[in-house]
């Protein structure tokens, strides 16, 4: 039996030609290998990410990590991202959470939970410092918009000296997810959380660079060449912004969505003016009057008396130094006389001058700054189309 189908087979073959023999055997071998891939892909275990947005040495650890439990994994996003089996996701993570991993970039405070006894304070407070720079930048690694980040703090030496005494200073580097900036609210709350957590360091000393190198602290001092600072700068981009949008959204809405392009310069005056005005009005009162009064009389006696410069002069008798005597005399009287059959003369004269101040206005006038000198704007329309002003 065994042997007439083996001789039917072969005479099947051998009817067989051999074209459509070896379009037979490649049938069969793409189907083999279908099947097997198939077979293969339906017991292979399906990967889910594990950690993300990992730093190099996160990432090490956690791969040695995995290797020791004998856990297969996956590296992808430039080493970046790990993926593990499925239903092995929350386990490993948990898993590796208790041991501290990741750390988040950089050591933070966990330094300090192995200690030597042999530290010395120079290795103390350099831990110290890394662990400060590690927890700041673990924290600034929260911000939605930040990927990666790194904090640089500088702690001078203590001086005995004050005026050899130098500030803190520190720097943050900052790496944005795609497609996301930082705006000013955020990059000043990032300066007053580090200013915050060192010891001394002010908010001006702490300078924030993006990965590009671009400075994002601002510094509103203006430089010795009269360029803008950055509040000013930030003021011009708000104004060209929203006259851009204006417009475009204008154009847009006739012309329909993504079919217009506006741009906008503003040239803006940021010199600010201040004028003092002071104003009199003299027409209103008299500025000054004075009023002269004179009084003069004489008497006869006996005895006369004439000074030198041709003035009779009275001869006060023994009490002549009597305050109220000497008062009259310095109010403008003057007192001349003879003796006895001769004259005796009394002059007085009061001077009164009144003076009525003038009308007078003061005005201090300070003028705005970053007041429009002139507006360019170009715009592009995609399409073409034709003048018909001329037509109704």
């Amino acid at each position: 039996m065994a042997s007439k189908l083996v001789e039917q087979s072969t005479q099947l073959v051998g009817s067989i030609s051999k074209g459509r023999l070896f379009s037979l055997i490649a049938i069969l071998l793409v189907a083999g290998i279908g099947f097997g891939s198939l077979i293969f892909w339906n017991t292979r275990p399906e990967y889910q990410v594990l950690f993300s947005n990992l730093s190099p040495e996160d990432a090490g650890e956690i791969s040695n990590k995995l290797k020791e439990k004998k856990v297969p994994y996956q590296l992808t996003q430039s080493g970046t991202a790990v993926l593990v089996p499925r239903e092995q996701v929350y386990d490993t993570r948990l898993s590796l959470a208790s041991e501290g991993l990741p750390k988040g970039g950089g050591v933070g405070f966990e330094v300090f939970d192995r200690t030597n006894l042999g530290t010395t304070d120079f290795v103390q407070k350099l831990n110290y410092q890394r662990a400060l720079s590690g927890e700041l930048t673990r924290t600034i690694k929260q911000f939605k918009e930040i990927d990666q980040a790194r904090v640089h703090i500088v702690t001078p030496k203590d001086s005995l000296f004050v005026e050899e005494q130098r500030k803190p200073t520190a720097s943050v580097l900052v790496k944005t997810r795609s497609g996301m900036t930082l705006g000013p609210p955020q990059v000043e709350g990032i300066i007053h959380l580090v200013a915050s957590a060192v010891e001394g360091l002010e908010p001006n000393n702490v300078t924030v660079v993006d990965q590009t190198g671009k400075m994002l602290s601002k510094k509103n001092d203006a430089s010795p060449s009269g360029q803008l600072t950055t509040s000013q700068l930030d003021y011009q981009r708000n104004i060209e912004e929203g006259l851009k949008k204006k417009i475009q959204g204008m154009l847009e809405g006739v012309v329909g969505p993504d079919k217009a392009i506006a741009r906008v310069s503003a040239d803006l005056d940021f010199q600010q003016v201040n004028i003092t005005e002071e104003r009199f009005d003299p027409s209103t009162v008299i500025r000054s009057e004075q009023k002269t009064l004179e009084k003069s009389s004489s008497t006869t006696g006996g005895r006369t008396a004439e000074d030198k410069e041709g003035f009779v002069s009275l001869k006060l008798p023994a009490d002549a130094k009597n305050p109220s005597r000497s008062n009259a005399a310095a109010s403008g009287k003057t007192l001349s006389g003879a003796s006895a059959g001769g004259s005796q003369s009394i002059s007085e004269r009061q001077n009164e001058t009144k003076n009525y101040e003038i009308t007078k206005i003061n005005k201090q006038i300070r003028g705005p700054a970053g007041t429009i000198k002139k507006i360019s704007t170009a715009v592009i329309i995609d399409g073409t189309y034709q003048d018909t002003a001329g037509d109704k």
